[in-house]
């Protein structure tokens, strides 16, 4: 081995596993010394009932080795071990010994590790430990901090994660873990920043909104930001107010982003929309220079006030989400949507035809709503998941009609995808008319790459005595 070439060597290693890696630089102190770039992943994962802070610290002082993470992501979310086990529906299992087994083992496994976790010092009380470590860690570029991943390690809690009232929520805990963060965020260059669970009230009390001011050079250099909100119980006029004025402070901070996705989840009602004024938001005329991507979820607002928002970013708007899965439960229909506590989806969409000049792609998803219970005009719609958040077709449209009818009833009585307003938005033409579940729809997107998987050159629309039941939008469907 020490007679090859480095090149074939390096390739050799791109082949290993960490176990392989390890001992074969064992062999020789060439394998040794070319084996250091192929010791550690470009990401790195940080758990709670593992001592990754302290680890993270060590590779950040090793010369050879800080330069490696790239990416760093912090699980810290818990699982209500009382609802969770409430939620499974152990009969499934107890059918056989081998699946009483399973779950047992799974539920002993997570004691474990909460008793190694019990024995570590916490998150919050490392905070100068972790600072140590980014100010030494030059390649960082994508943080990812979350609290509604299965941080386990074990298969079977994946799915009790995507449950989130399985999940613990521990507001004080979380506030205390984020200030630690944000404390050592100065000190690295980051170009991602993900934060899943934010509390809304972070953006509220003085002392922890300094916390986030003082990131604004962290921020500015940001082409990526992912806030997901939590949504507190109680909150007052004056405190909303005052922590959509620091939240505003935060979005502007990161004035040079691509790509903005801003959802907000109340959990202790998860269909409930937040009500949200863009220009008080975005201190009114406030525009992204760069933005093409933008996904906006669960939210309620006004027609002029999102068209106003959308419109200023038309020239770098290339692909708009509206809505999306929310806090719905696996086979559930999604509960993300948007809705218009003032105006109508129909006027809205007619103001962004072709007004969106830089618009490459659109995807509506969710319970999409305008009005309210007394008015004569009100809109209710639910918007299938057509593709995921990187665009790929998430699955085949015949495949929704099974799905569809395990989640329950719908809230209106057709399900639709929004393939027919992404042509309207783009390419003009008429209204379009969409078609329930479980059919093909009446105008594929011709914007998918031809040899993307799952994508669709456009069709003529069928006709409704071969396709099932039309209705256009905004208007009730006409029997077939």
């Amino acid at each position: 081995m020490d007679s090859l070439p480095v090149e074939l060597v390096r390739i050799v290693y791109q082949y290993c596993d960490p176990p392989t890696v390890r001992a074969l630089r064992l062999v020789s102190a060439k394998l040794a010394d070319i084996g250091y770039d192929y010791l550690l992943p470009d990401h790195f994962t940080a758990v709670e009932w593992k001592d990754d802070v302290q680890r993270l610290h060590s590779i950040a002082r090793h010369d050879r080795l800080r330069g490696r993470p790239r990416s760093l992501v912090f699980h810290l979310a818990k699982v209500d071990v009382g609802r969770a086990q409430e939620a499974i529906s152990l009969h499934q299992w107890l059918r056989d010994r081998e699946g009483h087994d399973l779950v047992q083992e799974a539920w002993s496994n997570y004691h474990k590790l909460e008793e190694r976790a019990a024995l570590l010092t916490p998150l919050h009380a490392r905070q100068s430990t972790l600072e140590a470590a980014f100010k030494r860690l030059p390649n960082l570029e994508v943080l990812d901090i979350n609290f509604t991943k299965n941080p386990y390690g074990i298969e079977f809690f994946d799915e009790i994660f995507q449950h989130h009232y399985c999940r613990k929520q521990d507001r004080t805990r979380a506030s205390k873990d984020l200030y630690s963060i944000l404390s050592a965020l100065p000190h690295v260059r980051l170009q991602s920043l993900i934060i899943d669970q934010t509390p809304l009230e972070l953006f509220r009390q003085a002392d922890s909104r300094q916390r986030w001011f003082d990131c604004a050079r962290t921020f500015a250099g940001l082409s990526q930001l992912d806030l997901v909100l939590d949504v507190p119980r109680q909150m007052g006029p004056a405190s909303r107010s005052r922590a959509i004025n620091g939240l505003g402070r935060v979005l502007q901070s990161a004035s040079n982003i691509t790509h903005l996705r801003l959802a907000f989840h109340t959990y202790h009602a998860p269909a409930e929309k937040f009500e949200l004024s863009f220009r008080a938001l975005f201190a009114g005329d406030f525009t992204y220079k760069k933005l093409t991507d933008l996904k906006l979820e669960g939210i309620s607002c006004s027609e002029e006030d999102l068209k106003s928002f959308l419109l200023r970013h038309s020239p770098t708007l290339e692909r708009l989400r509206l809505g999306g899965r929310g806090l719905a439960k696996p086979l559930e229909l999604s509960i993300g949507g948007i809705h218009l506590h003032n105006g109508r989806w129909r006027s809205l969409f007619a103001g962004l035809k072709e007004n969106l000049v830089a618009l490459q792609r659109f995807h509506m998803e969710g319970d999409i709503e305008s009005g309210d219970a007394f008015t004569r005009t009100r809109e209710v719609w639910d918007f299938l998941p057509m593709v995921s958040d990187d665009w790929s077709t998430i699955r085949r449209e015949d495949d929704f009609e099974g799905w569809y009818k395990k989640s329950g009833p719908s809230r209106c009585k057709e399900n639709f995808d929004s393939l027919g307003l992404e042509r309207f938005l783009i390419s003009g033409g008429p209204w379009p008319m969409f078609i329930k579940y479980g059919n093909t729809s009446a105008y594929p997107s011709p914007y998918s790459s031809p040899g993307q998987s799952g994508s669709s050159s456009p069709v003529d629309s069928p006709s409704p005595a071969s396709s099932g039941t039309f209705s256009t939008f905004g208007s009730p469907a006409p029997s077939v």
